[in-house]
């Protein structure tokens, strides 16, 4: 028996912001980290916190940037077909009819 594949969007967009977030932390890396990491060093423990920790950022950040891209390429979305029905649903569902409240009454 065989299943049908099930379709999950919210992995993609995941996926997708974890891939930004990762290319984000590369262009800071490389951009700015280093005067950020120059501030840091009226302390020795800081500079040293913030250089383990940004070592740490970096050798991490390869799997996950591929894990993210395999999961983009597995749940890849699929075109809406062109035969698809599309039901429009109004705000109103009938006009002049007023909602019933239901009131009630300190006693």
């Amino acid at each position: 028996m065989k299943r049908r594949r099930v379709y999950y969007p919210l992995k993609y967009r995941r996926a997708r912001t974890v891939t930004y977030a990762v290319v984000l932390f590369w262009l800071w890396t490389w951009l700015g980290s280093a005067s950020f990491l120059a501030g840091l060093f009226h302390s020795p423990l800081h500079a040293i916190v913030a250089m383990y920790a940004l070592f740490t950022f970096v050798l991490l950040s390869f799997p996950v940037f591929l894990l993210a891209l395999a999961q983009m390429a597995l749940n890849r979305p699929t075109p809406m077909p062109t035969s698809a029905v599309v039901v429009r649903l109004d705000a109103h569902t009938q006009t002049g009819v007023r909602p019933v409240r239901a009131t009630r009454n300190a006693s």
